[in-house]
């Protein structure tokens, strides 16, 4: 229901973003897109998505994740995120790591979620030096360094060495019922357990810093092909500032997939360098950039589903068993 919920309010922003949109201009602009920027663009969801696994095997490294599984976890996830809510397909990667390889749920969980914190702390920098260029002439656009700066800097403490999530989370939970307590208590466990490790290494997790630094600005950089085959002079900075922002309009909650937020703000943040049809072509080009890797994807959800469903089965023999022995 709040996936049918997200759709509909995504279809409805985007009939007002269209209303207002020429139609033949935006077929216009989709023809005259340059073949060789687009299949450049298109083509960049490849190595983002090899070093995106390459990362994970850096994060996941005593479990000796391989580079291919790895690769089968990622684009799996990115197929279960669109089409489930609230990314669920990232919750399912835990589980896998979990049961086929031998990671405790809640370490596995806290290793997703540090992955994410990582993604998004490496989009905010980008987007705090872009804004910073863009606001040198529009000063206007500083105003959005209070959220995104503000976000760095609340996603800098959590990731750091300094056991804030887990101090939360416990102080949290002693006003919790007792199971979600101890449920928050082993997250919190896994949290302080999988940052010890992380920073264990300053070498190792400086380069997995920097790696996340890199990958998100080739994410933003597939941004600026898309925009340069619609033959927008949009220099590489302000690229990453717009950029960020239009991608942080589709992580509200209460669309599909981004779809509709993420459009509307493309159009609005590229309209110094694209007329309304020209964004509303880089608006799909955006929402392709996750249907194409959730299409790779699709042959491995089925294992996903294999996997889950032995994971419930084994849990039934040894609760039976359990049960049995105390007979």
């Amino acid at each position: 229901m709040r996936r049918l919920i997200g759709l509909l309010v995504s279809l409805a922003i985007l009939g007002v973003l269209y209303a207002f949109i020429d139609v033949d201009a935006l077929v216009r602009a989709a023809r005259a897109a340059d073949p060789w920027w687009l299949a450049a663009g298109i083509l960049f969801v490849v190595p983002l998505t090899l070093l995106t696994s390459w990362r994970l095997t850096l994060l996941v490294s005593e479990v000796r994740l391989g580079f291919l599984e790895s690769n089968r976890l990622i684009l799996a996830a990115s197929t279960l995120n669109l089409v489930l809510p609230s990314k669920l397909g990232d919750l399912a990667k835990s589980g896998v790591l979990a049961r086929r390889h031998g990671m405790k749920a809640s370490l596995s969980l806290a290793v997703v979620v540090l992955e994410k914190a990582l993604d998004m702390a490496s989009l905010l920098v980008w987007g705090v030096f872009g804004l910073l260029v863009v606001g040198s002439a529009k000063p206007a656009m500083l105003l959005f360094l209070l959220p995104v700066g503000g976000g760095l800097v609340m996603l800098g403490l959590l990731i750091a060495p300094l056991n804030l999530l887990p101090f939360v989370l416990e102080r949290f939970g002693s006003f919790m019922p007792g199971k979600l307590a101890r449920g928050l208590a082993a997250f919190a466990g896994s949290w302080r357990e999988v940052t010890d490790w992380f920073w264990r290494t300053p070498g190792r997790a400086g380069g997995v810093l920097l790696l996340s630094v890199a990958i998100w600005g080739a994410h933003l950089l597939q941004f600026w092909l898309f925009a340069r085959s619609l033959h927008a002079g949009v220099p590489v900075l302000e690229n990453a500032a717009f950029a960020t922002l239009s991608i942080l309009a589709g992580l509200l909650p209460f669309t599909f997939a981004g779809v509709g937020t993420r459009d509307a703000a493309i159009v609005y943040f590229y309209a110094p360098y694209l007329d309304p049809g020209a964004a509303g072509v880089l608006g799909l080009l955006a929402t392709l950039r996750y249907v194409l890797p959730a299409i790779a994807g699709a042959p491995f959800v089925a294992d996903f589903a294999g996997l889950a469903k032995r994971g419930r089965s084994a849990d039934a023999s040894i609760a039976a068993a359990a049960k049995e022995r105390h007979r």
